[in-house]
């Protein structure tokens, strides 16, 4: 802009120069001609760049301060309205809900089938649908804990229970995975494999964990109300963790090299590829299961990390944290904060929406 301008002052000036001289010499008619450069008079429009002071109307602009995490990431409102890509280590704002995910309350009524795979009616003969997710079970699974089951999925999807998906992404890779939470015995199980094998049920449903009615731990109404502790909340989140793990794998990947993954290297004091002998001292968690491959170490750290974050360890609540010591140390939100700071910060300073409240198997949304 500035070669532009001096440029233009210099033709008018010249222009100038020009007229002036004829003037001086007496009229003519070429002189008469040159004061045609008058129109070059156009230059002064130059005085466009006053438009430039556009930045000092930009300079006012920004008295409201974007809400920054301590790692600098955009947090609150101000990431809920960002649309932009994130700084390196941020995550994205959460996304509107996308066309084929259910985004109502689910009514949780259960069906007698399944409305696309027929394979799990040789096994399955009760299905509740949650957010496109199902839980399905056997006909002998007792009604009150198969409902209780899906309570706690939908708790878990919509911990707010504002009638809408949490993360919608997370949802996304669940329902497009073909997820389902069965209800059944180990034997169920064993028949359903055996049976599925060469039908659609072999490579197009996805089970991550199940809920054995006639062994695991069961707490309807909730750990508080109940006084007992309840393995819905382990193995429904082993569930809906694989959507975090396949949503956001560069935090929450469990692979060695997310923040989750290298969260865990230092509650074990290392990064171990198998179950080492002994952990080193000052470790906080200690899975010794030699079945347990490095991703099933994370899984299970991050049940424990959720489980801690949102209270359910507290003494106050229960006495698992007091059951589990050999394996996981943490009991509090705030101990947690003190002692896995990285762990902390990825579960309450980054943006996202996991849960935050107990699941006590009653999902009552708001209207």
């Amino acid at each position: 802009m500035q070669k532009f301008v001096v440029g233009a002052f210099g033709t008018v000036l010249a222009a100038l120069i020009v007229v002036g001289c004829a003037s001086d010499n007496g009229p003519s008619p070429q002189a008469e001609a040159i004061t045609e450069p008058e129109a070059i008079t156009e230059p002064e429009a130059i005085t466009e760049p006053e438009a430039i002071t556009e930045p000092e109307a930009t300079a006012t602009e920004p008295l409201a301060v974007p809400d920054l995490d301590p790692a600098g990431c955009l947090t609150g409102s101000a990431l809920e309205g960002s649309v932009e890509a994130p700084e390196p280590g941020c995550p994205r704002a959460a996304l509107s809900p996308a066309e084929g995910l259910e985004t109502s309350p689910p009514l949780l009524n259960v069906v007698a089938k399944h409305p696309e795979l027929e394979c799990l009616h040789r096994t399955f003969s009760m299905f509740i649908d949650v957010f496109g997710i199902y839980v399905i079970g056997t006909p002998g699974a007792p009604d009150a804990y198969f409902s209780h089951t899906a309570n706690v999925l939908a708790q878990y999807l919509d911990n707010d229970e504002d009638g809408i998906p949490d993360d919608p992404e997370v949802l996304r890779v669940l329902t497009e995975g073909n997820f389902v939470v069965p209800v059944w015995t180990e034997d169920d199980r064993e028949s359903f494999w055996e049976g599925a094998r060469g039908t659609p049920c072999e490579d197009n449903v996805s089970m991550a964990a199940s809920m054995y009615y006639d062994q695991d731990e069961w707490a309807l109404g909730g750990v508080q109300a109940a006084g007992s502790w309840d393995g819905n909340l382990e193995e429904v989140w082993h569930v809906v963790s694989m959507g975090w793990y396949r949503a956001y794998p560069e935090f929450f990947g469990d692979e060695p090299g997310s923040q989750l993954s290298k969260a865990m290297d230092i509650a074990r004091g290392g990064n171990f590829q198998r179950i080492p002998d002994s952990y080193p001292e000052g470790s906080w968690y200690s899975y010794d299961d030699e079945t347990c491959s490095y991703p099933c170490q994370v899984h299970e750290y991050f049940y424990w990390l959720l489980m801690t974050n949102i209270g359910a360890l507290d003494s106050s609540i229960s006495d698992k944290c007091q059951d589990v010591a050999v394996e996981w140390r943490v009991c509090s939100k705030a101990q947690l904060g003190e002692v896995d700071e990285l762990a902390y910060g990825l579960l309450n300073q980054k943006g996202f929406n996991l849960p935050t409240r107990i699941p006590t198997g009653a999902y009552l949304p708001m209207d």
